[in-house]
């Protein structure tokens, strides 16, 4: 019988094993400008969701990122005014943590970590974040677990931002979409707001080099749209 060490342990190398296999490439580089389109769309949203909740500065905000990836967001929220040694990113791939550090400011914080079992106190976080991070995680109780620690350790009156997809992508067996009854499973009795957002990235990186206006158009009509994006509260 397996025990639930080996089921953390078996998850985590499928987990990296499918990164690996992953190529970033000119599809997600800056200079394509159809992933120019979703990333602006994406930060435009959630600006706008922050600011929804009454929030309007992050510069006295301690902010968490599940699955930091190389940094991106946690850049983000600098730019978006959040005070560097206030940020913490975990991550469980090295080489992600690695090109993290080397791209943020020193004063972030940035741990290769399974976020099953966060090293940080209860409520320690005003905002934390997840970007995709559960759709690459197949093992339900491991993502339990992150739910559960998410929560630990915001604060009462703190933000969880979800965005993730809730599709399936018929392109990547890697990743499987997360539907709104299974976070609300994640995040029992809890307040939850979700909103169908981001163009299907393939559409969006066929259409955007001809026409922006038409990506913003079928985006806004929602019917081509795969991820959810939302907030979750404790309280």
């Amino acid at each position: 019988m397996i025990n639930l060490s080996d089921r953390t342990v078996a998850e985590e190398a499928r987990i990296k094993s499918a990164y690996a296999k992953r190529r970033s490439g000119f599809l997600y580089s800056w200079f394509h400008s159809g992933h120019l389109f979703l990333l602006q769309g994406l930060e435009q949203r959630v600006l706008a969701l922050l600011h929804k909740q009454g929030w309007h500065s992050l510069a006295d905000k301690k902010i968490l990122e599940i699955g930091c990836g190389e940094g991106y967001w946690l850049r983000e929220c600098i730019k978006w005014g959040a005070a560097p040694e206030n940020i913490t990113g975990v991550d469980l791939l090295p080489d992600r943590i690695a090109k993290a550090k080397k791209l943020c400011p020193q004063e972030v914080t940035i741990h290769c970590d399974n976020a099953e079992n966060l090293a940080f106190d209860d409520g320690s976080f005003d905002l934390v974040f997840q970007f995709t991070v559960f759709t690459s995680i197949f093992d339900f109780r491991m993502k339990k677990l992150m739910a559960q620690e998410m929560l630990r350790v915001s604060r009462e009156d703190g933000l969880i931002i979800w965005y993730d997809f809730y599709m399936n992508n018929p392109l990547n067996p890697d990743v499987r979409g997360i539907r709104k009854h299974e976070i609300a499973e994640l995040f029992p009795h809890r307040r939850i707001e979700l909103h169908r957002v981001t163009l299907a990235p393939p559409l969006a990186r066929l259409l955007a080099p001809f026409s922006w206006l038409t990506c913003y158009v079928l985006e806004r009509s929602r019917l081509f749209n795969t991820h959810y994006l939302g907030v979750i509260r404790k309280v």
